[in-house]
């Protein structure tokens, strides 16, 4: 990506101009104010200090996740349901939402459902290398659980 102008959309997705975005806001680190004037420099730990656009989405992401899963532990399957696909409709490159669909699925029986949905979660982590790995082998886990029930069923 080329440096950015000041009255370009910025980088990070915010629908903002970048001189009203990550652009004014004070950097966190030394290796971040050298890269003010090409956002695409800033590595992803810098720019999740910079932007309150991501921080705001992270947030709203790990909220509704957060209640999606705690309506599926009450057994309020289809209310956690809708919350998913708020998440999906909403946040389409995030795994959240899809990995939460696939559990309630499994938890409806729905193992084959859950299974696709799962590896669509597994394949958006695998293509992003900042995405944690421990809930990346989770997944991994929950996979071979999944295929180990459809061979023996």
């Amino acid at each position: 990506m080329a440096n950015i102008g000041r009255n370009d959309p910025c980088a990070c997705g915010s629908g903002k101009k970048y001189k009203r975005c990550c652009y004014l806001v004070p950097l966190a680190s030394p290796s971040a104010h050298a890269a003010v004037a090409n956002i695409a420099a800033l590595t992803v730990e810098d720019h999740e200090h910079v932007c309150d656009y991501c921080v705001d989405v992270d947030d709203e992401i790990n909220r509704i996740a957060d209640r999606a899963l705690d309506l599926l532990l009450e057994g309020r399957d289809h209310d956690a349901e809708a919350l998913c696909l708020q998440l999906i409709r909403d946040f389409p490159d995030e795994v959240e939402g899809i990995d939460l669909l696939a559990m309630v699925c499994e938890a409806r029986g729905e193992r084959q459902r859950a299974l696709e949905l799962l590896r669509q979660a597994i394949d958006i982590a695998d293509s992003n290398p900042d995405f944690d790995a421990e809930a990346r082998s989770l997944m991994y886990e929950r996979q071979l659980e999944l295929e180990t029930t459809l061979q023996h069923s």
